[in-house]
């Protein structure tokens, strides 16, 4: 399967809707709904051969428009760093297990900033007792209790920043605010991780020059995205409902749609 996204803001709403809606068999209150999400966004998932078809008509019409594979890569896919290293030269990469990896900063290519959100909500149903006058009365003292039943509803959640690298020729390094050492930062390093995710970005668009830079996702990663498989679950007993929502795969496959945007010449 195939995700048909575009990566710019449309210049021209209505006429750029209703080629959605014709390319793609929508309504136009549909293709209006597609079109709401500051992009990179999702219009479509498609077998392969309509998604490139959709993707050509959009493209005819003037949006810049692309198809990625559903299954886009994710953190197994590029060099999850524990460590790093900066110098004049380039960034090197070191993962707590396997090979380190080094990029030269004329060869890098893109840096994304995001974040992911994993949140979970629980709804609870609990039964209390209490004494009651009038239950005892209504049954002449057989019963002197009341049962009352509520809901109660909770909710955790957890934001982890992350930046990821690309080099031209394919390769791609995650750096996470939570399996990153900052000892590297010396006298840089900041009180807390966030901070620590700011400067290690500053030193990266310090030295990478010519690489395309972008903060969108630090907005956008936060949010399930439709068409993606996977990024919500939900389990149920008698007395609870639990709802766990991860939108890692939403922030690999913006990501990816970036990246494949600028290999496209469709970005910046």
């Amino acid at each position: 399967m195939k995700l048909v996204a575009i990566v710019r803001a449309v210049t021209r709403p209505d006429e750029a809707a209703q080629a959605v809606a014709d390319a793609a068999g929508l309504t136009l209150a549909e293709a209006r709904m597609r079109l709401a999400p500051e992009p990179p966004a999702l219009l479509a998932r498609l077998e392969p051969a309509k998604a490139n078809l959709l993707v050509v008509a959009l493209r005819k019409a003037g949006l810049a428009a692309l198809a990625v594979d559903a299954r886009c890569p994710t953190d197994k896919d590029r060099t999850v760093a524990h460590s790093f290293a900066i110098d004049d030269a380039g960034i090197t990469f070191t993962p707590r297990f396997g090979d380190s990896m080094v990029f030269e900063w004329t060869n890098v290519m893109a840096i994304l900033r995001g974040v992911r959100a994993s949140r979970s909500e629980v709804k609870r149903t609990e039964k209390s007792k209490s004494f009651s006058v009038g239950t005892a009365v209504m049954t002449g003292g057989l019963r002197m209790t009341r049962t009352s039943t509520k809901t109660v509803r909770s909710s955790e959640e957890a934001i982890e920043q992350v930046i990821f690298v690309y080099a031209r020729g394919g390769r791609a390094a995650t750096l996470a605010e939570t399996q990153l050492d900052f000892s590297r930062l010396g006298t840089g390093m900041q009180p807390s991780s966030t901070g620590n995710m700011v400067e290690l970005a500053r030193r990266l668009r310090q030295k990478a020059k010519s690489a395309f830079y972008d903060e969108r996702l630090m907005r956008l990663g936060r949010r399930p995205l439709p068409f993606v498989v996977g990024g919500e679950s939900r389990s149920q007993t008698p007395t609870m409902a639990t709802t766990h929502t991860d939108t890692s795969g939403s922030l690999d496959t913006l990501a990816e749609v970036m990246r494949q945007g600028l290999t496209e010449a469709l970005l910046p």
